[in-house]
């Protein structure tokens, strides 16, 4: 679609040669998120087997719905894990640490190594805050989705989420996890519990994601990019100097700037 001599991009370009061309936002918004460090990384596997072992198997499947029925459980399923929807696993990783007791139960009655996983503080956190961080990313790509979404208004909310990134950063490293829910609540059961707060370890590993995170991000949408279609809400405040003396534009603007409102 976008080849250099014959895509469509290409093609439109011969007849039309001041058409701007764009990637698709939403598919690079995905790409930018599955970077995840090491640590991350084995969580979500390790969280991907435990979802699979139950759901992928009719009867563990139904034994373990029994098994929340009897416990009196708000939820009663876990929700099937899909590597095409990669965003959509906010919800999938919401419902496992929501049932993190049950399913710990259950592969414990089934003998099944995984519930170890389950039992380790530093693991049950990372599980928290891929949650957190992928209802986030879910959030801005549905934000980004839409007949009524413009260019401008997806690069002004992806603007915004990067803009976030290093605050949230900032946070984390001072103690602070507000932006995280899941994990926040867990951290504070546990001091509440026996006084101490989150592993260090989770700490680090949180701040490197952010860290990569918006590096990332930064590769697909670069800051530049970004603040290309500013003019559009704010023309009073471009630079005129910054806009190519070919484009016919900057006339107009020229001429908006010289009227008196």
């Amino acid at each position: 679609m976008l080849g250099n001599t014959s895509g469509f991009a290409a093609l439109i370009k011969k007849e039309c040669s001041h058409v701007i061309i764009t990637h698709c936002v939403l598919h690079r918004h995905a790409l930018a998120s599955r970077t995840m460090p090491t640590f991350l990384k084995e969580v979500m596997s390790t969280c991907v087997k435990i979802i699979n072992f139950i759901r992928a198997r009719a009867l563990n499947h139904r034994l373990f719905k029994k098994l929340c029925q009897e416990m009196g459980s708000e939820h009663e399923v876990l929700l099937y894990y899909t590597e095409v929807r990669w965003l959509s696993r906010g919800q999938v990783l919401k419902r496992l640490f929501e049932l993190r007791e049950e399913v710990l139960l259950f592969l414990k009655n089934k003998e099944n190594s995984l519930y170890e996983y389950l039992e380790r503080e530093d693991f049950v956190e990372g599980l928290a805050y891929l949650a957190d961080i992928f209802t986030h990313l879910n959030e801005i790509n549905l934000s980004l989705q839409g007949p009524a979404v413009t260019i401008v208004d997806a690069s002004e909310r992806l603007k915004g989420f990067l803009g976030k990134l290093p605050l949230w950063k900032r946070r984390v490293e001072s103690g602070n996890f507000a932006n995280f829910p899941m994990l926040e609540e867990l951290i504070m059961q546990k001091t509440q519990s026996d006084g101490h707060t989150t592993s260090k370890k989770v700490q680090k590993e949180v701040s490197k994601h952010l860290e990569t995170l918006q590096t990332s991000f930064e590769g697909y949408f670069s800051p530049e990019s970004l603040e290309k279609e500013t003019w559009v809400r704010s023309p009073f405040l471009i630079d005129i100097d910054s806009i190519s003396d070919e484009d016919l534009i900057k006339d107009d603007l020229i001429d908006m700037r010289s009227k008196k409102f």
